[in-house]
């Protein structure tokens, strides 16, 4: 499967009547408006699973009352969206699997996906609800999860954050954000974030002022080459995106949680420069994830098949 950007095509958004899931079927109808895209409404019933006799497991088939339910609930949130957005091209879907499996199977053939950061089973206690912690893991395209706490879609701050650290997954992370920026008309901050090895240093050879210059210089160096990808990265689309450079001395986490507190969107790659092949998440994008105040986008990479 190809490295994929965002582009016209489907945005799935799934809905399950929880304000976690209408705040993102609000994000997901603007970034479907914005895209010229489809928007695929996906409601999963999660019917559980019956053997017969002299076959493996099947649903069980859904009752009036239950279809009933479910066709309400995804006219009400097509109804929202379209209040949202006059003229959205939108499609509705029920499915008897889990949310999860819904999703992915969505996903398919999405060109993103949107989520809530937690549905109508997650705890208040857990940052991140299971299935947008499994849809983010698995979905072959871009995920976008949405937090109960952002902000109103249409109060634009006007940025878009990325985190770059020179590997495959960062570097589809920022096509991606270089391509939601301009979607958005908005800023790109590249953030490259850094950490001085723990060495021992000899007071007596080492000055401050040392210290401070070579600290200076690697902030410069970092900033010209996140610039230099920046520009790399650029299509004849997002050739007059603007773009700021932060090289904060940090860890990137807790870089693109600070950079990130009031963007509109804050994208990462599955996986960074430390991550491992059989990981799906990589600790800065789950940390992100876990804890962004604002949506985040996860950026896959095919792997290459042997």
């Amino acid at each position: 499967m190809p490295d994929r950007e965002a582009a016209a095509g489907t945005v799935v958004v799934g809905v399950d009547g929880s304000e976690g899931s209408m705040n993102a079927l609000d994000w997901a109808a603007d970034a479907a408006a914005g895209r010229g895209a489809t928007l695929r409404l996906v409601y999963a019933m999660s019917l559980p699973l019956v053997t017969t006799p002299l076959g493996g497991p099947i649903r069980t088939a859904p009752s009036q009352e239950v279809s009933d339910s479910a066709a309400a609930l995804l006219d009400e949130a097509l109804h929202r969206a379209r209040a949202r957005v006059p003229n959205l091209k939108a499609v509705t879907e029920s499915s008897r699997v889990e949310p999860h499996h819904a999703l992915l199977k969505a996903a398919e053939e999405a060109d993103l996906v949107v989520v809530g950061s937690r549905g109508l089973s997650g705890a208040k206690s857990l940052f991140l609800g299971s299935v947008a912690q499994r849809v983010a893991s698995h979905a072959p395209c871009p995920v976008v999860v949405v937090p109960p706490t952002s902000q109103e879609p249409t109060a634009r701050r006007g940025r878009v954050v990325v985190g770059v650290d020179g590997s495959a997954h960062a570097a589809a992370a920022l096509r991606f954000a270089l391509v939601e920026a301009e979607r958005m008309r908005a800023e790109l901050v590249a953030v490259y974030a850094w950490q001085v090895p723990d060495t021992p240093v000899d007071p007596f050879t080492v000055l401050d002022t040392d210290v401070e210059v070579d600290r200076q210089r690697q902030v410069e160096r970092a900033r010209d080459w996140l610039l230099e990808v920046v520009d790399a990265a650029r299509t004849p689309l997002t050739r007059g995106v603007p773009v700021r450079a932060a090289a904060p001395e940090e860890h990137p986490a807790a870089a693109l949680l600070a950079e990130g507190a009031d963007a509109d969107l804050v994208v990462v790659g599955s996986r960074g420069r430390g991550g491992f092949t059989g990981m799906l998440l990589g600790s800065v994008s789950r940390s992100v994830l876990h804890h962004a105040v604002v949506p985040v986008a996860v950026v896959h990479v095919a792997e290459k098949s042997d």
